[in-house]
């Protein structure tokens, strides 16, 4: 074949679309599918990511799934983790660097019933005080400890092993719950006072933002290896990743229901009002 008739032979081939296959790689999540991650569905949905020349797939998270883990792996090359649980792993020596800072506050609360009478962080001394752990407590521990109160020392502080729910503050069986402004939280809103038979309103409880206590630490966030990003065309990889993810976060914010619509399609354990819940806070505090 002459080199004239090569070169119409790639010409014909890039206009058929078959000349090079999507790079794939992977996405790790730190929890289920739910609206917290809507922009990276939407970004596969709406195909920005093949758009830049990609084939991703996205892992779901778990209890017993840690993203820092998985990516230090080398089972994913991309990972979603807040900050802290990220530089714990550093710390630890996983060579592990951030690409890009997603939500831009924290959405932490701490919720206390408002009859309990709580109404500073010096008065969670002596109280039992629901935390995730999982590397989701510093922010609670740090503000503990900023207000003098070791989290450690059992004489000072009960700090008790919360699922990720609200059930043990319901129960009444903690002082204090842990709770995400976008999640947690808008379960207790969602739950029936079986006193009246109504839904709890944001007066029966008392919140405390970490954001206003002084304690608060970046949130969700892109990481991969150090290792992978400086491979050949790694960092083109990480680039064009990155340009579709925030288009698929544009697309959330400037279409909200649709997106809503792509995370039920992905199938989330909770319904459509939290799935709706969700990203307006996001949009509100934390992209």
């Amino acid at each position: 074949m002459t080199r004239k008739s090569l070169l119409g032979a790639v010409s014909l081939s890039l206009a058929a679309g078959t000349a090079f296959a999507a790079d794939e790689v992977k996405l790790q999540l730190q929890w289920v599918t739910q609206s917290q991650f809507a922009g990276y569905y939407a970004a596969v949905d709406q195909g920005f990511y093949e758009d830049e020349g990609l084939d991703v797939t996205i892992l779901e998270g778990a209890v017993e799934i840690v993203p820092q883990q998985v990516v230090a792996a080398g089972d994913a090359e991309f990972g979603v983790a807040w900050v802290p649980k990220m530089l714990a792993s550093r710390a630890q020596g996983a060579a592990l660097v951030n690409i890009a800072q997603i939500f831009q506050r924290s959405g932490t609360l701490q919720v206390a019933w408002a009859d309990s009478g709580i109404e500073s962080v010096a008065e969670w001394e002596g109280k039992r005080v629901g935390s995730w752990g999982f590397g989701n407590e510093w922010e609670v521990y740090a503000a503990l400890r900023m207000n003098g109160i070791e989290p450690d020392d059992t004489s000072q502080v009960t700090i008790v092993q919360q699922p990720f729910d609200m059930s043990l503050l319901l129960n009444r069986e903690i002082d204090l719950a842990q709770a995400e402004i976008y999640n947690e939280y808008a379960q207790l809103l969602e739950a029936t006072n079986p006193e009246t038979g109504e839904l709890y309103q944001p007066e029966d409880f008392t919140v405390f933002d970490y954001n206003d206590v002084g304690t608060a630490m970046l949130q969700d966030h892109i990481f991969v290896r150090e290792e992978w990003l400086a491979e050949e065309g790694s960092e083109d990889i990480a680039v064009r990743f990155l340009r579709a993810t925030f288009r698929g976060w544009i697309y959330c914010r400037d279409n909200m229901e649709q997106c809503v619509e792509i995370v039920l399609d992905n199938g989330p354990t909770l319904g459509e009002s939290h799935m709706m819940w969700q990203p307006v806070d996001n949009f509100a505090c934390c992209t």
